[in-house]
């Protein structure tokens, strides 16, 4: 027989479709959900205390009751489903009357201020109390883009928004809700927050360091290690014979002197941020990253570009020897593998096996340095 505590459970379940119903105006009251009939085989007295408790702990339902005749028990009164007449009944036996008021109070804001989100409120209506706190804020930020369509601005940089942040921290919801009130007037094509609404945004950026004085010199570079916009990078007159690219951070501070090298510092983006350096392609393209699904990804995004690419430490010798310091990896299944040589390939399978990460900066400094002091062997197997 159904109790409180399930027949709880099972307004929760329903909870966000009704708030869903209440948003499109549809009426689902009264909500009946049905008791079942006692089995003749339990015990007469537990099953009517079990019919006493129903009743007694009813909280935002009420029972309907009927007589059934048993051939057992004779002729018995016993609860047939509990009825919920109204949102507001559901509200209480969840204790969620003030989210019901919330909810309310901001789908009607949201109507009176930005008619264009009641596709979108209709079909979000149950993610709606997650953000009562600032949802005034929301309404706020999307009416000014409402009315500004193409702000040609940083984010930071609109007014309307309580603080510098708020649209940062909350791109997710922003995303959905802006969606809804601009429509086609939406940059559609574009994945960023801020090309899709038309936002002026960072250039990303690139580091680099020079391994070797003489290259930087030749180059008339001031400094040997820094960072500067994508474009900038793209467009030098680089005379660089060779770059070398890796993922950590602290492997790339702790490279050591190559001849006729740069290294960069790829920190995951290598391929989307370097496919307009045009000056690679002439360059011997060398490409350390961790052994792993997302890593043998990269390097194959890479040679989409830079076709010449060589790896470093990625090989099947190197897990081999050093798979060991691996740890515990996750798959990657949007990574794709198309231009892995052989040995490579071969080295992904024993990786994805676990799946395991070998982590470039936990092979010994040692031993890699011995690798890149004899790069000009590197065959492209």
């Amino acid at each position: 027989m159904l109790n409180a505590a399930r027949i709880s459970a099972l307004a929760e379940r329903k909870w966000p479709e009704l708030l869903r119903a209440e948003a499109a105006g549809q009426d689902v009251f009264p909500l009946h959900v049905r008791v079942g009939r006692p089995p003749t085989t339990g015990d007469f007295a537990e099953i009517r205390r079990d019919a006493a408790a129903l009743a007694h702990d009813a909280k935002g339902w009420r029972i309907e009751w009927e007589d059934v005749q048993t051939r057992k028990w004779g002729r018995q009164r016993w609860p047939a489903r509990v009825v919920f007449d109204s949102l507001e009944h559901v509200a209480e036996a969840l204790g969620r009357r003030a989210e019901l008021q919330q909810v309310r109070t901001a789908l009607r804001d949201a109507r009176d201020k930005l008619p264009t989100l009641e596709a979108w409120l209709r079909a979000n209506a149950h993610r709606v109390a997650e953000h009562s706190s600032y949802w005034a804020d929301l309404l706020a930020v999307c009416a000014y883009f409402d009315s500004n369509p193409q702000p040609r601005c940083y984010p930071r940089q609109i007014s309307a928004a309580p603080d510098t942040k708020f649209i940062e921290q909350r791109e997710v919801i922003l995303r959905e809700m802006l969606d809804a009130v601009l429509g086609e007037r939406a940059n559609s094509g574009s994945q960023t927050f801020a090309e899709r609404f038309h936002l002026l945004s960072e250039p990303p950026q690139v580091r680099f360091r020079f391994l070797d004085e003489e290259l930087q010199t030749l180059n008339a570079w001031p400094v040997d290690d820094c960072t500067v916009s994508v474009t900038s990078f793209a467009s030098g007159k680089w005379r660089v014979p060779r770059a070398l690219i890796v993922e950590n951070r602290t492997v790339f501070l702790c490279l050591p002197r190559m001849s006729d090298t740069i290294a960069i510092w790829g920190a995951g983006k290598a391929a989307s941020l370097l496919a307009s350096c045009d000056w690679l392609r002439g360059a011997d393209v060398l490409y350390w990253g961790d052994c792993d699904e997302a890593g043998y990804g990269i390097l194959s995004a890479l040679r989409d570009h830079f076709p010449q690419t060589r790896s470093v430490l990625m090989d099947v010798d190197t897990w081999r020897e050093w798979g060991h310091l691996a740890a515990p990896g996750k798959r990657d299944v949007g990574a794709t593998h198309r231009r892995l040589t052989p040995n490579e390939r071969d080295a992904l399978h024993e990786v994805v096996q676990g799946p395991w990460v070998l982590e470039q900066e936990r092979i010994p400094a040692a031993a890699a340095d011995a690798v890149l002091s004899n790069v000009d062997r590197i065959r492209h197997a």
